[in-house]
C-alpha cells in the first residue's frame, strides 16, 4: 500500500495519494508538505496539489509556477511545526495513514507544534532518529544566542549567523529583531512573501555602502554568498551556525565557525519517539536520515512494526 515513485505513495480505497511528489501528475492525488526546495516539485502534469497557500506562494516564488493550492475530502491538513506554511496530511478511509513530512513537535515563534494523530499507518521523518539527538530547551538555546550576540555588539563588532534561508532564518528574524539585523536579500524576499499572509518581519538588506557596524547578518553562507562572508570574516566578523546538527562534537570546527547553537526544525530523537508513541499505528515507515536505525527503536522499543523508506534518499541539509 506504501511505496516510493514520484514522491512516497499510499493507494487507500483504491485513490492513488502522493506525498511530496516530484511530479505534479492529474489523476492522484498530490499534497505538497512544504516550500524547502528538496519537497517541491520540480514538473507539473496538472498545476493543483494540496497546501498550504503560503507554500503555493514558494512554488511560485521558486519553481517560478503557478498552482492552485486545493483541499480534498479524504485529507486532512495539519500542523506541522517545521516551517511557515508546512503541514502534515491525514488521508481518511478504511485505513487512516499519516504523513508528517518533516515536523516539528516543539512550539516556536513562528510555527505551531505538531501534534499526534490517531492513524493505521504513520509514514514519518527520521532526520534525527538516533538517540545522541536530543536537543535542548529551544528557549534556553536563543537566550544563549542572544547573550553572544549582544556581547559582540556591545563591542561593536560584526557577526554572521548562518542559517537556512527559509524557516530557521526567520526564527532567529522573529527572536531578535530588536538587534541590528541586516539580511541576505533571498531572506528579505521570503519575509515579503510572508507579509502577504499577516507574518510581520524585517527585510533590511545587507548593503556594504550603507549598512553601518555594529550589525549581524543573517545568511545561509552558501553560494553566491560565500565570497562576501569570506570578506566580512576576514575584517573580524564573528560567526555563528544554527543547527540540529550542532549537537554533534565535531560540527562547530568542521563548519568553521565561533559558536554553533543546536536549534533545529525539525523533532529530536525523544520527541520522534514520543510522538509514534501518542498516534499508536499499527505500522511505521520511516524517511530521511536515520530512517533504519529508528525503525529498529520502534520495533525494539514500542513493539510496532517498522520498516525504512530509503531508496533515493536526499543528502541532508547542514542546516537542518
Amino acid at each position: 500500500m506504501i511505496h516510493l515513485g514520484n514522491g512516497i505513495q499510499a493507494v487507500v480505497d483504491g485513490v492513488t495519494f502522493r506525498f511530496d511528489p516530484r511530479r505534479l501528475v492529474p489523476d492522484d492525488i498530490c499534497m505538497i508538505s512544504h516550500a524547502h526546495t528538496d519537497h517541491l516539485p520540480t514538473s507539473f502534469k496538472c498545476n493543483s496539489a494540496v497546501c498550504s497557500q503560503i507554500t503555493k506562494d514558494f512554488v511560485r516564488a521558486r519553481r517560478k509556477k503557478e498552482i492552485e493550492a486545493i483541499s480534498n475530502p479524504k485529507v486532512r491538513m495539519l500542523e506541522a511545526g517545521h516551517i511557515v506554511g508546512s503541514k502534515m496530511f491525514l488521508v481518511q478511509g478504511s485505513t487512516k495513514v499519516l504523513y508528517t513530512g518533516d515536523f516539528c513537535t516543539r512550539e516556536k515563534a513562528q510555527t505551531k507544534a505538531a501534534k499526534p494523530q490517531k492513524c493505521d499507518v504513520l509514514i514519518t521523518e527520521a532526520t534525527y532518529g538516533k538517540s545522541e539527538y536530543v536537543f535542548p530547551d529551544h528557549d534556553e538555546v536563543m537566550s544563549l544566542a542572544r547573550d553572544w550576540l549582544e556581547e559582540v555588539v556591545r563591542h561593536d563588532g560584526c557577526a554572521v549567523l548562518y542559517a537556512y534561508p527559509l524557516g530557521k532564518s526567520q526564527e532567529l528574524v522573529a527572536n531578535l529583531r530588536d538587534l541590528p539585523l541586516v539580511l541576505n536579500p533571498s531572506i528579505a524576499e521570503n519575509n515579503r512573501i510572508l507579509r502577504n499572509h499577516g507574518i510581520s518581519l524585517p527585510d533590511t538588506e545587507y548593503d556594504p555602502r550603507t549598512t553601518k557596524v555594529p550589525f549581524i547578518y543573517v545568511t545561509s553562507g552558501m553560494g553566491k554568498d560565500k565570497l562576501r562572508v569570506d570578506s566580512l570574516r576576514r575584517h573580524g566578523a564573528k560567526t555563528a551556525a544554527f543547527s540540529g546538527w550542532a549537537l554533534d562534537r565535531g560540527f562547530r570546527y568542521q563548519s568553521g565557525v565561533d559558536e554553533a547553537f543546536p536549534v533545529s526544525d525539525h523533532c529530536g530523537f525523544d520527541e520522534l519517539v514520543e510522538f509514534v508513541r501518542k498516534c499508536s499505528p499499527d505500522t511505521v515507515f520511516t524517511t530521511h536520515g536515520f530512517a533504519k536505525e529508528f525503525a529498529s527503536h520502534i520495533r525494539r522499543a514500542l513493539g510496532i512494526h517498522a520498516q525504512p523508506l530509503v531508496a533515493r534518499q536526499r543528502t541532508l541539509d547542514h542546516f537542518c
